[in-house]
């Protein structure tokens, strides 16, 4: 048996039939002549993809914004804590260090502390309140609490971090702490 002649411009057309109508790739597909499509079932599916990794990494974005803000409100706390002891142990009782004792004002201690609190609150704008218990002469003891916002997930809330921090009188550092 022979095989039938196919001439050029048959052998075009099965061609274009099998790759598509434009060239089969991506563009819109012309059905085989058994109804099945060649080509075109995966139109979208980069789209898809994009918007998908776009989402997530929006979602990561806002988790880092948030969490950086969460950890700056941690440090801000801990150093409002640490200055506001040092200002509440600077406050030295006078009579106590004629007699040659370092001690701490015990009446006027806390209220320098939590005065140095208000000032920062109301100068930074963070909203920022300390709690000091009665001092000891040796120690002052303060707990800082920063109330925050995240940026990007408002609808979770603000939050609250807290800090302690404790700071004790010294005379001086050439002989120990002794006056």
């Amino acid at each position: 048996m022979v095989a039938p002649a196919v001439s050029r411009r048959q052998a075009l057309r099965a061609s274009v039939a099998h790759r598509g109508l434009y060239g089969g790739l991506g563009g819109p597909s012309r059905p085989h002549s058994d109804g099945t499509s060649c080509g075109g079932t995966e139109r979208g599916s980069v789209t898809l993809l994009v918007v998908f990794f776009t989402l997530i990494a929006l979602a990561l974005a806002s988790l880092l914004v948030d969490v950086g803000g969460a950890l700056n409100a941690r440090e801000r706390a801990a150093d409002i804590a640490e200055q506001a002891a040092r200002a509440g142990a600077n406050d030295i009782d006078v009579a106590a260090l004629r007699d040659g004792e370092v001690a701490i004002d015990t009446a006027s201690a806390c209220s320098r502390a939590l005065g140095l609190v208000a000032d920062y609150s109301a100068r930074s704008g963070f909203n920022a309140s300390a709690n000091c218990p009665p001092p000891s002469p040796q120690q002052i003891t303060v707990t800082v609490s920063v109330t925050t916002r995240p940026v990007i997930a408002a609808a979770l809330g603000s939050f609250t971090v807290h800090a302690t921090a404790t700071a004790e009188p010294v005379c001086g550092i050439t002989r120990g702490g002794q006056c």
